[in-house]
């Protein structure tokens, strides 16, 4: 059977719908958004997608499929689907989920007045198509207006203003020369849900806001046919012959954000449902919301000047400004272009400008601090490779221990759900399974471990030794102590060291001479896949590396001598102790913490917002591209080589 698509009461629509009755075993099939579409307007990336062969949900003048089924489903026989349903609708009062999610959520001054009921009459776009469809046109929004006023004498009335039209997109058809006082305007982008919590009664001809009005346990008066009116729940001022039938709240849900939509996440790429949605766009709302202040980032080199945009997209990149971390009068600098109260500070990593600081603090601005995520990219960054994941810390930066980290509160707060956990626990098995690290290199393991007459075998790993984690978290410790202490408290243990990438590699400080090596561990290894070697040891010693984390993830035993983000919540032995972590986690809840809610991951094809998942999925299709292209193989090494002598280069002439 051929089929043709068409867009709602478009024109595309129309002419879907005349091809196929002119063409024979043929159908047409209607789309239109979901009503949990995005976390922005109309130009971010859709969450759902209503498909119908009948007519579409907002054309009350004939029947569609959604009111096909709310008409004919029997929800007594589907228990599992009000439970989903029940589920659903509770997240979304939760979590103030709406159809678009960037509105701003109500401040607890916004009504000055807390004496008075309060209700609340929806405005429309002027061109509205389910004003014209859902049987709206015999009332217009200003003698809805008057009914509202007249039937709430003694209430406060307000009008909320469509986002498009707050937006200059659309227009409205109140008079507001005629308004007189009678009502007050709500011209701010709020988030629906917040909004309606403070209401008690709904006026609205066709809005799907009206129907989050029932949601939030409103009263809802009805001058149209929208696809929530006529089956018991609303006060309906028209009516609809054909809907016969009354439901409860969690049928119509079940219906029309249930059985009705299809959802595809676009952070996973991959179909979803609505409990998925709600949480996804829960995550990502924040970081997607548009901000039309400055930002100003300090401290990032020129080669992290193109690669950090894509985790900027909530920004103008015409209001971004770098600034030269090697200028002395860089807070000078930053204040010529328009640095203020308003503006965004970013600063590399723990690079310290006091300037800058001072100057946030007095203006009481939040600086977030930039860093490598966990699961970084296929090459190392001292190689000038992009990473696919960075930390974005308001707080602090999780590699110091000395304060607080946005991360910490986190783990020692958060309250990790079912859903959450799941994920965690999916994600875990995929690193596992997959091998996959920070770096993600794809070496040979083409070495001996002659440990059979030995207890057990220890892991101790290197770090850059002028590394801030090794500095702020390192407490004096560095690879040789590190080493020899593990040889001393573990005489009978066989001992392997693997040396970090970039020390290998010469591009940064921590190589201990092969005497040294050859005194305190049986074996040095340098450039190995770090999961396959984990999963041969029976511990890890660290002093604050990743690699103890990737460990636990192999349900290894870890040692930390410093004080890396994930000691101190009753999943490491740990040297040292942090008196601000209270909480004793599961590796999942870690997990849950490091890995999903804390970083951000770009996706490299498209450079958008993506979950782990993805990434993971994007570095072994990278590795095997790699394993089996010698020609490219080739060509980036050289390229390290170079980049490497170039960085060796700039150091050499900075001590001179």
């Amino acid at each position: 059977m051929k089929t043709f698509y068409g867009w709602g009461r478009k024109k595309s629509g129309f002419n879907a719908i005349k091809l196929a009755n002119l063409n024979e075993n043929s159908k047409f099939i209607l789309r239109e958004d979901g009503f949990i579409r995005s976390t922005g307007l109309g130009d971010s990336k859709s969450f759902s997608i209503v498909e119908d062969d009948l007519g579409i949900y907002y054309d009350a003048q004939k029947p569609s499929r959604l009111e096909f089924l709310l008409s004919n489903y029997d929800f007594n026989s589907d228990i599992k689907l009000l439970e989903k349903a029940k589920n659903a609708i509770e997240l979304i009062r939760k979590f103030k989920i709406s159809k678009y999610n960037n509105g701003l959520q109500i401040s607890k001054d916004y009504f000055k007045n807390l004496s008075k009921e309060k209700v609340l009459i929806i405005d429309q776009n002027k061109d509205d198509l389910s004003l014209k469809y859902g049987l709206a046109e015999k009332f217009n929004i200003n003698q809805i207006i008057d009914i509202a006023i007249s039937e709430n004498p003694y209430s406060d009335i307000y009008i909320k203003i469509h986002p498009d039209v707050i937006n200059l997109r659309k227009k409205s058809e109140i008079n507001f020369k005629i308004l007189n006082n009678k009502c007050k305007i709500i011209s701010d982008d709020i988030n629906a849900i917040s909004l309606l919590e403070n209401f008690r009664k709904v006026y609205t001809r066709t809005s799907q806001m009206g129907f989050e009005a029932l949601i939030m346990g409103c009263e809802c008066i009805v001058f149209g046919m929208p696809f929530y009116a006529g089956w018991g729940l609303t006060d309906d001022r028209i009516e609809c012959s054909r809907r016969k039938r009354n439901l409860s709240l969690t049928e119509v849900f079940a219906a029309s954000y249930i059985l009705y939509p299809k959802y595809n996440n676009p952070y996973s790429k991959q179909s979803s449902d609505i409990i998925d949605t709600i949480y996804t766009i829960n995550r990502f709302k924040k970081i997607e919301k548009k901000r039309k202040n400055k930002l100003f980032l300090f401290g990032f080199s020129k080669w992290k000047h193109k690669f950090i945009l894509p985790y900027l997209k909530e920004f103008d990149f015409e209001k971004v400004y770098f600034v030269n971390s090697n200028l002395k009068l860089y807070f000078e600098y930053a204040r010529k272009f328009g640095l203020n109260e308003n503006s965004s500070i970013y600063i590399w990593g723990a690079k310290m400008f006091p300037k800058i600081e001072n100057f946030a603090n007095k203006n009481k601005i939040k600086i977030v601090r930039v860093e490598d995520g966990f699961i970084r990219s296929v090459g190392l960054g001292s190689d000038l490779t992009r990473p696919l994941s960075l930390a974005f810390d308001d707080l602090g930066i999780y590699y110091n221990p000395l304060k607080e980290s946005r991360l910490e509160r986190i783990l020692n707060n958060n309250i990790f759900d079912k859903h959450i956990i799941s994920e965690a626990e999916n994600l875990i098995n995929k690193i596992v399974d997959l091998r996959i690290s920070k770096y993600n290199f794809d070496q040979k393991m083409n070495f001996k471990v002659e440990n059979s007459f030995y207890q057990k075998t220890i892991l101790v790993v290197g770090q850059v030794e002028d590394d801030a984690s090794i500095e702020l978290g390192g407490f004096g410790i560095d690879n040789a102590k590190l080493l020899k202490e593990v040889k001393k408290i573990n005489p009978n243990a066989y001992i392997i060291y693997k040396s970090h990438p970039d020390v290998n590699c010469g591009n940064r400080k921590g190589k201990l001479s092969a005497n040294y090596l050859k005194e305190y561990c049986h074996l040095s290894l340098e450039n190995v896949n770090i999961p396959s070697l984990i999963s041969m040891v029976d511990e890890v010693h660290t002093i604050t590396s990743l690699v103890g984390f990737e460990a636990l993830l192999q349900r290894k035993k870890v040692i930390t001598y410093g004080l890396p983000f994930y000691a101190g919540w009753g999943l490491t032995e740990d040297r040292i102790e942090c008196s601000r972590r209270k909480r004793n986690l599961s590796i999942s809840e870690l997990v849950a913490g490091a890995l999903i809610l804390y970083p951000r991951y770009i996706d490299p094809i498209d450079l958008n917002y993506c979950k782990p998942e993805v990434l993971i999925k994007r570095i072994k299709e990278q590795n095997y591209f790699i394993e089996n292209n010698r020609r490219f193989r080739s060509i980036n090494g050289l390229r390290n080589l170079i980049v490497r002598l170039l960085q060796k280069m700039v150091i050499r002439n900075q001590k001179k």
